[in-house]
């Protein structure tokens, strides 16, 4: 009994003393900010003890690895009395955004510690837009390149590259001001609908719109109003020569440009007689759909006339300048008949 109550008495000191030893050198590393945006000056610092106390004048090695696991920083420091060191630098402006690990190294009375820790550095790009003479910021903070920023009445566009199948992450600070409708995120013109991305959050003030994806080069669209644009596209006629008393057909192509439905009258007049209607249709266009409506004319004297196909007025239209398209075509007589001279490629009455 004796020797078992003595064998416990001889091995813990031994413990102790081994795991003392074990950690007796301790490292640590932090940042003074968990990211940066790119061109802002980052902080490294730490502290090295050994048995609890500080190791002033000691060598710590840092590497800095950028997304690549490639090293963009290599130093080595030297801790003050306190066992502190520090180190400040500048990423240059074309360094890759995403996370950069920090290994941190130092060895003392035979014994190496080492530490790690991560940062991320992000580009951050704001655009200004005018609206019945108001200014609007808008802010976009991603890890990816963010290039060709515009912004208007309606939405919020630019383009995003970085390392290829990387997850990115763009995130989107609008005014609420701006905002008359759903907001709603496209990638290279397709919406994203959650869940999970976009991710739309807001305080009093502003919008936060959130998302992620995976990286090439893409084109992305915030939509934080309705768009209305309808424009009329085109006019064909069955016959660019008429006589009179032949009856025309005349198509016009209108499309609808804008995000909402949109009912309107379309119309088709010409010049002469008092500029009488040729037609005059009610149609419904949903977004992005296309209609060709087909009018009939018979034209009963002779001369130059001019075909104007218009839209009713459309309130809130963005670009009303589309509503409206001419053709100029002349009616001869029946008499008249046309030779095509070789060489000139051309019509010459006869």
């Amino acid at each position: 009994m004796r020797k078992i109550l003595i064998l416990p008495l001889i091995l813990l000191p031994f413990l102790a003393v081994f795991a003392t030893t074990s950690q007796a050198l301790l490292l640590t590393v932090e940042t003074s900010k968990s990211s940066y945006e790119i061109g802002e000056t980052i902080e490294i610092f730490g502290n090295l003890t050994y048995n609890g106390l500080p190791v002033g004048n000691a060598s710590v090695a840092i590497e800095v690895v950028n997304p690549n696991n490639d090293p963009v920083v290599l130093r080595t420091l030297q801790t003050n009395g306190s066992g502190y060191y520090y180190l400040a630098f500048k990423l240059s402006s074309d360094s890759l955004l995403g996370k950069y690990r920090v290994h941190a190294t130092s060895s003392y009375e035979g014994e190496t510690a080492t530490a790690t820790t991560i940062f991320e550095v992000f580009q951050m790009v704001q655009t200004t837009v005018n609206i019945n003479g108001k200014n609007y910021t808008l802010s976009i903070k991603g890890n990816a390149t963010i290039t060709e920023v515009t912004a208007t009445e309606t939405a919020l566009h630019f383009n995003v590259s970085g390392l290829f199948g990387k997850t990115a992450y763009i995130n989107v600070t609008l005014p609420k001001d701006l905002n008359n409708t759903q907001i709603k995120v496209f990638i290279d013109r397709v919406q994203l609908v959650p869940p999970p991305y976009p991710i739309i959050t807001s305080n009093s003030t502003h919008y936060f719109v959130y998302f992620e994806f995976t990286l090439s080069t893409h084109r992305i669209t915030i939509q934080y109003a309705e768009v209305t644009d309808i424009a009329i596209e085109n006019i064909t006629l069955s016959n660019l020569n008429p006589k009179v008393g032949e009856t025309l057909t005349i198509s016009v192509t209108v499309k609808n440009l804008g995000t909402t439905t949109e009912t309107l009258s379309l119309l088709l007049n010409y010049t002469r007689l008092l500029d009488p209607t040729i037609g005059n249709y009610t149609i419904t266009l949903e977004p992005n759909q296309t209609a060709i409506i087909n009018y009939t004319w018979t034209p009963t004297q002779t001369g130059r006339y001019r075909l104007t196909a218009y839209t009713s007025q459309i309130p809130n239209d963005t670009n009303p300048n589309n509503n409206k398209m001419e053709v100029t075509i002349y009616v001869r007589s029946q008499s008249t008949s046309y030779t095509t001279v070789t060489g000139f490629g051309k019509s010459l009455l006869r």
